[in-house]
């Protein structure tokens, strides 16, 4: 329940910031459409500095994703795939309580819809390609590697969100961006963990299809936000990806004979404590991570959201040192200066008209 609530605030702000912006409350032109997406400066207003403290907060939920991932696939002994498809499938009830919770009184007319709601299947799909691509890239490569080249996906929202969604960069915002991915790249390549690739070519690029799936479901939100609330579209992100990751895992043998966490007679806690993080993994990252950042996209360029979502590896880094006890070397403290360096550079070279 508090994680729900907690994802209603993020992604409909007490449920009024959606409404109040949303094109069937106050009708825009397509003109004036065009100029609010190509001249947002991501902190000048209150309501913009709202957003970028709930992309902060996204980007905390989603850096959980991996910790929570790990102890549910030690603790229960699940697949990866598994584990991604409880992900969200332990989400859904949450998105539709909320749904309840913030029903309007007068049913919308979809008819009148800017962008044909059949469009709100598509993040599901993108997303649910996202989590296959991840999971079975780090089958193959280093976890470095897959970190790193998953991370490109700074790179295609800024040449895409220009090409398509007309959001001006200028050097420093470029800069900024470079700076940040160099962060990233000393973060990860300073991880003094023993890792084995059984086939990194192969794994490299499977992390590569991910940035590309994570890219067009990141920019496909953002268009979306235009016409319906982050929670209408969560909702059916989440529906469409939990039945597509469902498929995915009876079809592998592997994860179709792990469905569940596995129950062990001499360690029965490790059974509960599989269920506890699952959950955990549905409401911190899911519900609450991509709820944020969905709500915040309404707000903010694309492009420069994208920069700031590198902050996730870091505080993962650091949320691995804290929760699992990973180290945290002097190298990767440094790196998470400098990602947070590039950050603060990409906000200053972003166009504020």
């Amino acid at each position: 329940m508090w994680g729900s609530l907690i994802s209603t605030g993020c992604i409909l702000s007490t449920g009024t910031a959606d409404l109040t912006d949303h094109p069937h409350m106050a009708p825009v032109s397509a003109t004036t459409s065009h100029v609010d997406m190509t001249s947002q400066d991501p902190v000048r207003t209150p309501g913009k500095a709202l957003a970028m403290i709930a992309l902060l907060i996204g980007a905390i939920g989603i850096a959980f994703a991996g910790i929570f991932a790990k102890m549910s696939m030690d603790a229960g002994y699940l697949g990866a795939l598994t584990t991604a498809f409880w992900r969200f499938a332990l989400a859904m009830p949450f998105f539709l309580l909320a749904m309840v919770l913030t029903r309007p009184s007068k049913p919308r007319d979809l008819s009148k819809a800017l962008i044909n709601p059949l469009w709100l299947l598509l993040p599901g799909l993108l997303f649910a390609g996202d989590m296959a691509f991840f999971h079975t890239a780090f089958s193959h490569t280093t976890v470095s590697n897959g970190t790193l080249l998953a991370n490109l996906q700074v790179f295609i929202v800024g040449i895409l969100g220009w090409w398509i969604l007309k959001e001006r960069c200028n050097a420093l915002f470029l800069a900024g961006a470079i700076v940040a991915f160099g962060g990233i790249w000393l973060l990860v390549m300073n991880n003094e963990t023993s890792e084995y690739a059984s086939d990194p070519a192969l794994g490299n690029i499977f992390a590569i299809g991910t940035a590309f799936w994570y890219a067009s479901y990141f920019l496909m939100v953002k268009w979306l936000r235009k016409d319906f609330r982050a929670l209408e579209i969560m909702t059916v992100t989440t529906m469409v990806a939990t039945v597509i990751l469902f498929l995915m895992v009876i079809i592998i043998p592997q994860d179709r004979d792990h469905l569940v966490p596995f129950y062990n007679d001499s360690m029965p806690d490790e059974y509960t404590k599989a269920w506890i993080y699952l959950i955990l993994l549905a409401i911190v990252p899911q519900v609450i991570g991509q709820g944020c950042i969905a709500w915040s996209l309404s707000k903010l360029p694309v492009t420069f959201s994208a920069v700031v979502l590198l902050l996730q590896p870091v505080f993962a880094a650091f949320l691995g040192w804290i929760i699992l006890a990973e180290a945290l070397n002097n190298w990767q403290m440094i790196a998470s200066g400098i990602v947070l360096v590039g950050i603060v550079l990409a906000k200053l070279g972003t166009p504020s008209k």
